[in-house]
């Protein structure tokens, strides 16, 4: 089948931004009459008409998918906050949309995925919210391109895929997070000692990204110091033991995690190795063995990665796509995220202060 054409195709091609597509194709005041008439015609070239299908969505309830790791076990970590957010958001719209949640636990992504192919089969989606580091296994490019030419829209938190056309991506901007890492480091540590980074799966733009900003910064700084990269990126027994080994090295003067798993699994290495508050370590997230850790001196910071906006401003961003037509100006919506101290952490821990984070 043919890829249908979207509003961020007619904007690339009449060489406009997405909101001047917008402006022109529903016929409200903000560009010329002009530039309204050859969006028009590039519109009708690649067959895009967004009138007819944003009014026959309006006229019934939109169904969206939440398609997202659960918060039991070592998803609990991380993901407990993207809920929140996402409760947050569906406790105060009154958008016309009926809201299916589907999470899964590490072994049951598969069974998840099918359960939405049901459903998709079945008419029943119009939007999903989910992960881009979906397992390809359980869901392929094929099936996406499914999807898309069934005319359901999705967006992405935490990080794209590229075998879907989405609408955004909602996510930190984790090369900056890698630089803010080594810039807190390099301040401390002399060139001479070492750096252990527990830094993830190489795979997933959330874990290399961080560890490209990192080695960016130390380039760019003329830094020297040697650094030893750990690519573990689940909890496990083995996995816990090679962190530990690296960082009984006599030259590592410091520490620092690319994700919430391995932030746990280093600061329990630190404390048996003795060289808790003698190594300068860095975290990422705020989970709440990561709170304890940098109450008790454990961890110098964190980088709070700000997973509440993800949740909330991804779901917003599709039910606004789905409910008006409103496309995001950017395929990448970036969430701020900040530097956690021991004396700001009171603030992350009450989620009166969530909303102050996007």
């Amino acid at each position: 089948m043919k890829k249908k054409s979207t509003i961020r195709d007619v904007a690339k091609k009449a060489g406009v931004s997405v909101s001047s597509v917008h402006i022109a194709l529903s016929g409200k005041e903000g560009v010329s009459s002009e530039t309204r008439e050859h969006i028009k015609a590039v519109a009708d070239e690649l067959g895009y008409q967004p009138n007819s299908y944003a009014s026959k969505l309006k006229k019934r309830t939109q169904h969206v998918v939440i398609l997202l790791p659960s918060e039991l076990g070592d998803n609990g970590y991380y993901y407990p906050e993207i809920w929140h957010g996402i409760k947050d958001y569906k406790s105060s719209t009154n958008a016309n949309v009926q809201f299916t949640e589907i999470p899964f636990g590490p072994n049951e992504e598969k069974q998840a995925i099918n359960q939405l192919k049901k459903l998709i089969n079945k008419g029943e989606v119009d939007g999903i919210l989910t992960v881009g580091n979906l397992d390809s296994d359980n869901i392929t490019p094929q099936d996406w391109n499914v999807f898309s030419n069934l005319g359901v829209a999705v967006v992405f938190i935490i990080s794209q895929n590229h075998h879907s056309s989405s609408i955004c991506c909602v996510q930190p901007d984790y090369k900056v997070i890698g630089r803010t890492m080594a810039e807190l480091i390099c301040g401390r540590v002399a060139e001479y000692g070492s750096i252990l980074m527990v830094a993830g799966n190489p795979n997933w733009p959330s874990h290399s990204l961080v560890v490209e900003g990192f080695k960016e910064f130390l380039t760019e700084n003329n830094k020297t110091n040697m650094v030893y990269y750990n690519h573990s990126w689940t909890s496990s027994d083995d996995n816990y033991q090679a962190i530990l080994n690296e960082l009984k090295r006599p030259d590592i003067s410091a520490c620092c995690s690319v994700y919430s798993i391995g932030t746990v699994m280093m600061c329990r290495a630190l404390e048996e190795s003795g060289k808790a508050g003698h190594v300068f370590a860095v975290g990422s997230d705020l989970s709440n063995k990561a709170k304890a850790a940098i109450r008790n001196g454990v961890l110098n910071n964190s980088i709070q990665k700000n997973p509440y906006a993800q949740g909330y401003v991804g779901l917003r961003t599709l039910v606004d796509y789905l409910e008006n037509d409103k496309t995001p100006e950017e395929h990448r919506i970036y969430v701020g995220c900040e530097v956690v101290f021991k004396s700001n952490l009171a603030m992350y821990e009450h989620h009166r202060y969530s909303n102050l984070f996007f």
